[in-house]
């Protein structure tokens, strides 16, 4: 299986986070990214750097106004007085009644309205590493519109908690999103498997209208009080063309291997069902038993036995990396997910 990634995501590297009313260190570290490089190198797999795709395929999936506040916004920041430390929304825009959706001038007003939490802390190479991070997908699925059975996209910043003009959760562009634009649009039916243990909100937003791609996620349920709150419950199913192609299977903290896996076959009895022609899973590693961020209990040996179940539908597959926390597991976990399936 080829990786493909880029160094120049590590550019995105803020020193602080919110959290809780606290100015806490920032989680989503570069370490992540270098931390599973190193283990994919250690097992010989194949490391490419990501062709160059420009920004048309990110406009398939976000508005032309979002990509040009990220392109701005920390220079406008900085300049209009802003902490250096990073742009973190003041206020933030409820964007509920249309009625009264605005976009606002200031530098210091505008972030609110494309930012929903204060995880998304935008520095000076922020775009640029958040660009890197959709090459790095696209390139993963031209190799599977070219005949690979997989690959792997190494991409970080994560992207499922991204919409089409709001970044959250660590996210900005979505990566898995754009790719599967690019999957559709060349091979067909795709289907979306988010494993992450945060609910791909997102996603689910970009694909609710659609019948194509089904998009499935198993997530800590949001009404027991698991990130991102608003979003995941089960009687989310679609809307429109897309009614009954968004399935949501939220689980209970401390889910253990055995539950895990009995939800998973859910999911993939659901994406059997479907028949896509290719496969795309949002990988996020944070199910993982001693994630900092997470609350479930799967351990290491699980990964394994996930990976072989998602094998067993058949269809060439693109893995996108989400998220994942526990800097010295999770170089570990992601490979016996990718060595398995391999």
């Amino acid at each position: 299986m080829k990786v493909f990634y880029s160094e120049k995501q590590l550019l995105h590297n803020p020193k602080h986070e919110m959290l809780m009313g606290r100015v806490v260190p920032f989680r989503e570290v570069p370490a992540r990214a270098t931390s599973v490089l190193a283990k994919c190198k250690e097992l010989g797999m194949e490391i490419l750097e990501p062709k160059e795709f420009g920004e048309e395929w990110i406009l398939k999936v976000h508005t032309q106004d979002y990509l040009d506040f990220l392109k701005r916004a920390y220079k406008e920041w900085t300049a209009g007085g802003g902490n250096p430390d990073g742009v973190i929304p003041d206020t933030y825009a409820v964007r509920l009644d249309p009625r009264f959706d605005r976009r606002c001038t200031s530098c210091i007003g505008r972030p609110g309205y494309y930012m929903f939490d204060g995880t998304c802390v935008i520095m000076e190479g922020t775009y640029e590493g958040t660009y890197a991070a959709v090459q790095v997908a696209l390139s993963g699925a031209q190799e599977i519109v070219n005949g690979a059975p997989s690959a792997f996209a190494l991409c970080r910043p994560p992207g499922h908690h991204a919409n089409g003009s709001i970044a959250g959760g660590y996210c900005f562009f979505n990566t898995a999103a754009i790719a599967t634009k690019y999957l559709i649009e060349h091979l067909g039916k795709v289907a979306i498997l988010d494993i992450d243990f945060h609910h791909g909100n997102g996603t689910q937003e970009i694909f609710y209208d659609s019948s194509n791609p089904l998009y499935c996620s198993l997530h800590g349920d949001p009404f027991l009080g698991e990130y991102p709150y608003y979003w995941g419950h089960a009687d989310e199913t679609g809307s429109g063309e897309g009614k009954g192609f968004n399935l949501n299977v939220p689980l209970p903290k401390e889910t253990n291997n055995e539950q895990y896996l009995k939800a998973l076959d859910v999911a993939i009895a659901r994406i059997n069902q479907y028949q896509p022609k290719v496969l795309v899973v949002s990988l996020g590693v944070d199910t993982f038993e001693r994630d900092p961020v997470g609350g479930f209990k799967v351990t290491s040996e699980c990964y394994t036995l996930i990976s072989q179940k998602i094998r067993s539908i058949g269809v060439p597959t693109l893995f996108v990396m989400e998220g994942g926390y526990a800097i010295d597991a999770i170089g570990d976990n992601v490979t016996r997910v990718l060595s398995s399936f391999h």
